[in-house]
């Protein structure tokens, strides 16, 4: 993110949490912050949740009957080219545990 600009359009509890998910992300080796498209370093970073419904079988269908579930991620958008990538808060400790 470039000096904070988005930072300042999240609410307070989503900002300590995208600022604990990057220091997460920092003490996991994370170390390459430009765009893997653009090579620039403008990023827009938030909170987000996703619905999500599961596939099963061959070729992947929906089931017939099934509770729809939510992502809890970060999402990390290029200003420059739009390239978008998520980080799983479940995975960084940062959400509750899911049933698997």
């Amino acid at each position: 993110m470039k000096d904070g600009e988005r930072m300042a359009e999240l609410d307070p509890e989503a900002i300590k949490l995208v600022n604990q998910a990057l220091e997460v992300l920092k003490n996991r080796k994370v170390t390459h912050d430009y765009c893997p498209r653009c090579e620039t370093f403008d990023w827009d970073v938030e909170p987000i949740s996703i619905a999500v419904t599961p596939l099963r079988g061959i070729p992947a269908a929906t089931p017939h009957a099934y509770s729809p579930a939510q992502i809890l991620l970060l999402q990390i958008v290029c200003r420059v080219c739009g390239y978008t990538m998520f980080h799983n808060l479940n995975i960084l400790g940062l959400a509750p545990q899911t049933r698997r």
